[in-house]
């Protein structure tokens, strides 16, 4: 396994940004150091190297549809940054870099990770207040590698847990289902930080259950919590 590194995490810095879209690190073919076999890849698949540039990814199509309407999809990395900024939202990974299980895309593939951990504290000290995880493993990540290391943090659990009632009422999921928060909320320099978690969106029906779906139709269930998700990121 060879060391890979994150190739474009000063683009997601957006001036005067509130809310912030963290995911976990990129596929294979648009890491760096670059090659001729990941060009041969993001020709063949039409992947871009910027945040969930795969093609594979439902990300900005989601983005799309309950953020900005106006954005293009498939983006590209100039119209999407336009986007963020018009809707002032920052955007950036956990991990600066990392070796890989093969080209494995699965968060439990990446190996001797480093965290990015001074940005998000910059994110968070140039005002900050919303964190839009993009699974649950990066909102753990966020928890453990950097709130947990830092005693500028304090993790108000109960309050996380109201707040996860508050997203499961809305929703009318059920929390018995969900094992691990979804919802986080901290005090961080006297200011209120509120994290939300989502399932993949590529394939949503596999975590469901993680984020408290009980009925029938698992399709519904995902595009209400989606909405609801993006929405609230959306709004000030």
């Amino acid at each position: 396994m060879n060391k890979e590194t994150h190739p474009f995490l000063e683009l997601g810095k957006v001036p005067n940004a509130t809310k912030l879209i963290l995911g976990s690190f990129p596929v294979y073919s648009i890491t760096l150091p670059d090659s001729e076999e990941k060009n041969r890849i993001r020709k063949s698949d039409g992947s871009i190297q910027f945040f969930y540039g795969s093609c594979k990814s439902s990300f900005w199509g989601l983005y799309h549809l309950y953020i900005d309407n106006g954005l293009e999809i498939p983006i590209t990395s100039k119209e999407a940054l336009s986007s963020l900024v018009k809707n002032q939202i920052a955007i950036s990974d956990i991990i600066m870099e990392c070796e890989r299980n093969g080209r494995s895309a699965a968060d439990s593939d990446l190996t001797k990770r480093v965290y990015n951990v001074k940005m998000i504290k910059g994110f968070l000290n140039n005002g900050i207040t919303k964190i839009f995880c993009t699974s649950k493993g990066v909102m753990d990540m966020f928890h453990d590698q950097i709130a947990k290391k830092s005693n500028e943090f304090v993790f108000q659990e109960d309050e996380s847990y109201k707040w996860q009632t508050e997203v499961m009422s809305k929703l009318k999921g059920s929390e018995i289902q969900i094992k691990k928060l979804i919802c986080r909320q901290y005090v961080y320099k006297g200011k209120t930080i509120r994290l939300i978690s989502i399932p993949s969106p590529g394939s949503p029906q596999r975590q469901l259950k993680q984020f408290g779906f009980t009925g029938d139709d698992w399709r519904e269930y995902a595009d209400k919590y989606f909405e609801f998700s993006f929405k609230w990121l959306k709004i000030d």
